[in-house]
């Protein structure tokens, strides 16, 4: 004859994680009572700058696990106070193979973006180790590696010293509009 397996682990995981949704719910729908402070003020930025240099992977685009893309330029943020009047920063955008990649004319000097991103410390790298992508051969014998940073024209190239770490950040699809540019047509 056929006896029954107890659920009883079962049943208490789902009681569990109820009460964890409903508690959850409860702590951010309190009428009248504000959203709490993010505890890294830093992770979700608004940067007002000019597109320094582009990484022009030969590979193509970089690819994540989940099928997303990456692009990766250097943007100059720009400091309205202070002895440095930029600070230089990474900056990855993220696309999935259903949205396009940044258009050609975005990446222009003379435009002065403002961009919304996220902060991601994982990505942080030198200028140095950006600058230049390692290749192989077909055995994968180690070949000379690659310059892959592309100062844009009209950007000062003395800004970006080798031994830099760039903060990195992410930038996704419509999270950026031009707020001034000295010539030549927006991008689309």
């Amino acid at each position: 004859m056929f006896h029954r397996s107890s659920n009883k682990p079962v049943k208490l995981g789902l009681q569990f994680a109820v009460v964890l949704s409903t508690w959850a719910l409860m702590v951010t729908s309190v009428p009248g009572q504000s959203k709490p402070e993010l505890k890294n003020p830093d992770k979700n930025a608004t940067l007002t700058g000019r597109i320094l240099a582009e990484v022009g992977y030969t590979t193509g685009y970089l690819r994540g696990a989940l099928g997303d893309r990456f692009e990766v330029f250097v943007f100059a943020v720009e400091r309205a106070t202070g002895d440095v009047p930029v600070t230089p920063v990474k900056v990855m955008f993220k696309f999935y193979p259903s949205e396009s990649p940044l258009p050609t004319s975005f990446f222009n000097y003379s435009f002065r973006y403002e961009l919304q991103l996220t902060r991601e410390p994982s990505c942080d790298e030198t200028v140095q180790s950006l600058s230049y992508e390692k290749n192989a051969d077909e055995t994968g014998k180690a070949l000379p590696p690659a310059k892959v940073l592309r100062f844009l024209d009209g950007a000062p190239k003395d800004v970006l010293k080798p031994d830099a770490v760039l903060a990195c950040y992410v930038l996704r699809p419509g999270n950026y509009r031009i707020s001034t540019h000295s010539e030549g047509a927006a991008p689309s």
